[in-house]
This record gives C-alpha cells, structure tokens and sequence, in this order.
C-alpha cells in the first residue's frame, strides 16, 4: 500500500492534468483520441490518484501539448 505522501502526490499530478485539460476546454473523450488512452484509465489517473507511468505522463503531455514538467511542478 502507498504511503501517505504517496498518495497525496499522484492526486495532485492528476489534479494538475485536469486543470489543465479543462483551461484548454478538451474533454475526457478527446484527451482519449489524443493520447490513446482509454477515457476510463484517464478519468481513474486524474481523479481517483491512480498510480501514473512516465510514458503515460509523456502521451498526455503532448495530448495537451504542454511541457511534462507542467504537472510535477506542485
């Protein structure tokens, strides 16, 4: 089980990812077609805390088009 720490980093990865996605008014479903990620695993990583690969991380950064630096910066 992940530690507190832990956990309360990858939630605000997965907050920073949404926030961005919603400045840039892109849904769920079209991050999805971007990225080829399923819009569930998507949902799950920035919503629920789900533990995140660096590739996963690389396709979302460049679905979004932002630098991956722009969501570890917490």
């Amino acid at each position: 089980m992940r530690n507190s720490d832990e956990k309360k980093f990858l939630k605000a990865v997965g907050q920073r990812i949404n926030r961005i996605r919603k400045e840039q008014n892109i849904s769920f479903q079209e991050l999805s077609y971007r990225t080829n990620i399923e819009k569930s695993n998507l949902v799950k990583l920035t919503t629920k805390g789900s533990n995140i690969t660096l590739t996963t991380l690389h396709k979302i950064s460049k679905g979004l088009e932002v630098p991956i630096q722009d969501f570890l910066n917490i």
